[in-house]
């Protein structure tokens, strides 16, 4: 496959987005900021990066379990929290989903009851900043983002995103950069929010796949022919990529108005 992403240095990617932070931190005027930790890479190279570059005195982690997490992917979280000298504490989002569920007349589907387990994690984390000054971190990266692969108002709704310039693939190479352990690198890339789920199978392909494809559609502005001219993905895959991109662009805007004013 040719036509990759030209990938980011590193080495510059990770002190640009570590100085980000530490920066816009001290614009702000907050005291911290808050991480919900998943035991996934992003989450885990978020955390690193504002370790690194504010300080592990000025973090806050938060692990959140209940079914369908992975407990395998629970146990690093709380691992990796020790590991880097955080202050972290655990809050169970089971009851929260239950109860919503439970008290709701639809019938929630899987889908749903995830969307609902994404936004639980969001209000955890506010109500953290909230009552500690502190801004939201969030580990969303630029495949979610062009793809709309995360809960509106959910895993997106954050303070600041610094790793939301980077593909995936580049998310990976600056985990190198940063330290972090291969097993986190080696993991299946999964949200967690239902039994099962990985990003794979919901998008259809892989990340160096994604990246490739949405290097042109969306930062060459090439269409879904002149990709796959350029990259040798498949035609099916490729408008399925674009598809994906065009009917979530409501994700990545403000909510619409009338227009009243204007």
């Amino acid at each position: 496959m040719s036509g990759t992403p030209t990938h980011v240095d590193p080495t510059a990617a990770v002190e640009a987005a570590g100085s980000w932070l530490d920066d816009y931190l001290t614009d702000a005027g907050a005291d911290g900021y808050v991480l919900g930790i998943s035991g996934g890479l992003d989450s885990t190279v978020a955390a690193h990066l504002a370790v690194e570059y504010v300080g592990a005195d000025q973090l806050t982690g938060i692990v959140m379990p209940g079914e369908p997490s992975d407990p395998e992917h629970m146990d690093d979280a709380r691992q990796l929290c020790s590991d880097l000298g955080i202050d972290w504490y655990e809050v169970d989002i089971s009851p929260f989903v239950s109860w919503v569920d439970d008290a709701l007349p639809p019938d929630l589907g899987k889908k749903d009851l995830g969307n609902v387990r994404a936004r639980a994690r969001m209000v955890l984390w506010y109500a953290e900043a909230n009552a500690n000054d502190e801004l939201v971190i969030g580990a969303d990266n630029r495949s979610e983002f062009l793809l709309g692969y995360f809960t509106k108002y959910g895993d997106a709704a954050t303070d600041v995103a610094p790793l939301g310039d980077l593909y995936k693939t580049e998310v990976v190479e600056i985990a190198r950069e940063l330290g972090v352990g291969e097993k986190f690198i080696e993991k299946t890339p999964t949200a967690g929010l239902w039994e099962g789920q990985t990003d794979v199978a919901e998008i259809g392909t892989t990340y160096d796949i994604v990246d490739a494809a949405l290097n042109h559609l969306v930062d060459r502005d090439h269409s879904v022919g002149e990709t796959v001219a350029a990259t040798g993905i498949d035609e099916a895959t490729v408008e399925r990529l674009a598809d994906l991109h065009r009917t979530s662009e409501h994700k990545r805007e403000r909510p619409p108005t009338p227009g009243i004013r204007f």
